[in-house]
């Protein structure tokens, strides 16, 4: 007696199951691709501690020179900024346990609602002297070319 090898089963589902597989790396790679080779990445390494006192859209929107002018600015008074920085991370921090304190003083809250609010607005006054430095120092060209960015800038912000 011979031994004849029995026919294999035809597996259809494992050509489809390869493709989708394939599809779906290939997916996943150019989303990592995508990412690492996106501007907006880029552009926040750039934008570093500007933000935190200027805003993204105006960071955006400013030249190059502005912009790394802005950041030595801030290097100089990084005191000022770490402080800020302290001052509200502390505040949140007392907001969480007055927010779960049993019983709720409201009046606890709001004034340190209001300190936030303060140190945020010490924050922007100080963006705000930095970006006008900028914008004293331009010409009037540049400064219409910073306005047209800028506008361009907050309407890509709008919903649409």
């Amino acid at each position: 007696m011979t031994d004849t090898p029995k026919p294999q089963k035809k597996r259809k589902w494992l050509l489809p199951l390869l493709f989708v597989s394939l599809a779906i790396n290939l997916l996943v790679a150019g989303i990592v691709v995508g990412w690492l080779a996106s501007d907006t990445r880029k552009e926040r390494a750039q934008q570093g501690p500007i933000r935190g006192v200027l805003g993204a859209p105006f960071v955006r929107a400013l030249p190059d020179d502005a912009r790394q002018a802005i950041r030595r600015d801030i290097e100089q008074e990084s005191g000022r900024i770490r402080e800020s920085r302290e001052a509200l991370r502390e505040r949140f921090q007392a907001f969480l346990t007055a927010l779960r304190s049993d019983p709720f003083v409201p009046e606890d809250v709001a004034r340190l609602l209001a300190e936030q609010r303060q140190v945020g607005i010490s924050r922007q006054e100080f963006g705000e002297e930095l970006l006008m430095r900028r914008l004293n120092e331009m010409s009037v060209e540049d400064r219409q070319a910073f306005a047209d960015r800028l506008q361009r800038q907050l309407r890509s912000l709008r919903p649409r």
